[in-house]
């Protein structure tokens, strides 16, 4: 069944993250990450303009460490302390929610409707249950690992209804 959404390919996702990140940013296809609510993933939902849930973004704490610090410089070593202790600075979870809303221009072409970041969670056990019905829902999703420069490797997921 097709996506209402488009899913990006891994040369798309790299280009667009060289463009916040600088360097050689590679994208490869990963595995699914995690959005039990058991887990330590963080998750971003999208919403269409009448609000609806559709459409998310998932990544793991070290993608989410890695590419919160890289986008204002911060040390590479608050990166690695995030990951280790899993407890991400405030300021790293702002940027991540600025990579997600840039992230959702991936979804969308000149066919697709509209659609913007909403919220991001920093703990998937507490997403309200309209994003749980999206992610479970998903008809599309595009998993990749990601390797920030200077920083280090991550995973990420698109999940689209």
């Amino acid at each position: 069944m097709p996506t209402t959404f488009i899913l990006p390919k891994a040369a798309d996702l790299s280009k667009t993250l060289i463009m916040l990140f600088g360097g050689n940013v590679p994208a490869t296809p990963g595995k699914a990450v995690d959005t039990k609510p058991a887990s330590s993933s963080l998750i971003a939902s999208y919403i269409s303009d009448d609000n609806k849930v559709v459409a998310a973004f998932a990544c793991d704490i070290p993608f989410a460490a890695n590419a919160g610090c890289a986008l204002s410089m911060m040390p590479a070593s608050a990166a690695k302390d995030a990951i280790k202790t899993k407890k991400l600075e405030a300021a790293m979870i702002d940027n991540l929610y600025e990579v997600a809303n840039i992230l959702s221009t991936l979804l969308m072409n000149d066919k697709t409707p509209h659609l913007r970041v909403a919220t991001l969670y920093p703990e998937a056990s507490k997403i309200p249950p309209e994003v749980r019905e999206m992610l479970n829902g998903a008809r599309g999703h595009a998993d990749f690992t990601v390797n920030i420069p200077r920083y280090g490797n991550g995973c990420l997921s698109l999940l689209v209804l």
